[in-house]
């Protein structure tokens, strides 16, 4: 069933004839309140720019100012804003006028009110998809003036937006008194001898911080209000706004931190996308547990798991998006598995859990509540991710090599039948939960 209510959008409807005039009016307000009325195209153009409606429906003969006259008006002010003619001409020559204005639709009198509906109803769509978003916008807005950490963008080497939090720090009012004071947003920066930004535009270095994933940057701040003013270390992330020319920079405050080389270490053992621990750290705490079991003979389990057909969410919706997927990952993996487990991005797709003080069986359960929680959660953007999981326990003839090998094992045995399953190591057999 079609609907016909546009109840959430506003129309100006233009025209000269009284008896259309009203009979259109009542058509109108059956399907939405928010009408406003004018006789002629001058009349029009007035209460549009004190009501601004979201669609006009407009007649094309009128006194004082025709309808595509009117129409070249409005869309000089507002381009975006859709307008119906309703006009008894069928020449080539208004068809030619009214694209040159950009008339988005007509309709021939007298009008077909189905007709209308379809035109009106598909305008609305669109409207009403450009309100939404921009509502998101405004709230996408107030979160990021509200996030503690300094968010900017820039393109090329001058800033389009700072949030509140970064205006702050620099004492600055607003993004213009920014442009007036500093005019580029490094000269904010205090430049080091091992400063990656030392002596160098924003432009120079900010597409290769964005692409190199693997190295934090590091940078040091000051107000360029007095040399009295205490320097402020940040880490900084870089992102490519989507769709757009321009870079997304967050600045988080580490200045707490006792010294760069604390920071740096912290950083060598975290995987810089998902924050969780590193390869690396993961075979730091894997060595440790093993010199526990191998003292005290307590129990220890690995799971291996790894995102099924991740190289088609990245070929279809972009790396982007599959960065994401393992961000929610994490946060599902970490939500099921306890504390005292270790959680490690093992490379790519892959994630390692090591599990101390669990044998094989609980190590088994968790792999499986971890495979549902996965499969059944609605992930943005591409909805669906599964994954496949292997599991192993430390055995006393297992070498740090052989305990991941046999996880590793069994994780690719799970991805053989099929992917989404959890297969445990058994001594050369597999036990599967589908």
């Amino acid at each position: 069933m079609k609907i016909d209510s546009f109840s959430d959008i506003s129309i100006l409807y233009v025209e000269d004839e009284p008896a259309i005039r009203e009979g259109l009016l009542r058509f109108f307000q059956r399907r939405s309140g928010k009408i406003a009325l004018a006789a002629n195209g001058a009349e029009g153009f007035e209460l549009f720019q004190t009501v601004k409606p979201d669609i006009v429906v407009t007649d094309i003969r009128m006194p004082v100012m025709d309808g595509l006259t009117m129409a070249k008006k409005i869309k000089e002010v507002s381009p975006d804003t859709p307008i119906i003619i309703t006009t008894g001409h069928n020449d080539e020559e208004f068809l030619l006028k009214a694209i040159d204005v950009g008339v988005d639709k007509y309709i021939k009198k007298p009008v077909d009110f189905r007709a209308l509906i379809d035109v009106i109803m598909h305008l609305s769509a669109a409207v009403i998809l450009k309100k939404e978003m921009a509502q998101q916008l405004i709230f996408l807005r107030e979160v990021m003036d509200l996030n503690p950490n300094f968010l900017a963008t820039v393109d090329g080497d001058q800033c389009t937006y700072l949030n509140d939090s970064f205006l702050s720090f620099l004492k600055c009012t607003g993004l213009e008194d920014f442009t007036l004071r500093y005019g580029s947003l490094d000269k904010a920066f205090v430049e080091k001898d091992d400063s990656f930004y030392a002596g160098k535009k924003i432009s120079d270095w900010v597409e290769t911080a964005a692409s190199d994933k693997q190295t934090s940057r590091i940078v040091v701040m000051r107000p360029d209000t007095s040399d009295d003013e205490k320097e402020s270390t940040f880490m900084l992330t870089v992102k490519q706004v989507p769709n757009k020319g321009g870079w997304l920079l967050s600045f988080t405050d580490v200045t707490h931190l006792e010294s760069e080389k604390q920071l740096y270490r912290i950083l060598s053992l975290q995987d810089p996308l998902t924050k969780v621990y590193n390869r690396k750290k993961f075979f730091d705490e894997l060595d440790k547990e093993v010199d526990r079991v191998n003292r005290y003979g307590q129990k220890l389990s690995l799971i291996m798991m790894d995102a099924d057909y991740f190289k088609n969410i990245n070929d279809v919706y972009g790396h982007t998006v599959g960065d994401k997927v393992l961000i929610e990952l994490t946060e599902i993996i970490r939500k099921v598995i306890r504390k005292t487990d270790v959680l490690a991005r093992y490379g790519g797709e892959e994630f390692a859990v090591l599990m101390p003080g669990t044998d094989a069986k609980g190590a088994f359960e968790i792999a499986d509540r971890l495979r549902q929680s996965i499969a059944s959660h609605v992930f943005p953007i591409c909805k669906e991710v599964t994954c496949s999981f292997g599991v192993a326990d430390f055995a006393a003839t297992d070498t740090i090599d052989s305990f991941v090998q046999k996880a590793d094992i069994a994780l690719y045995e799970a991805k053989g039948k099929g992917r989404n399953n959890a297969q445990m190591f058994e001594g050369g057999s597999f036990e599967c939960h589908p």
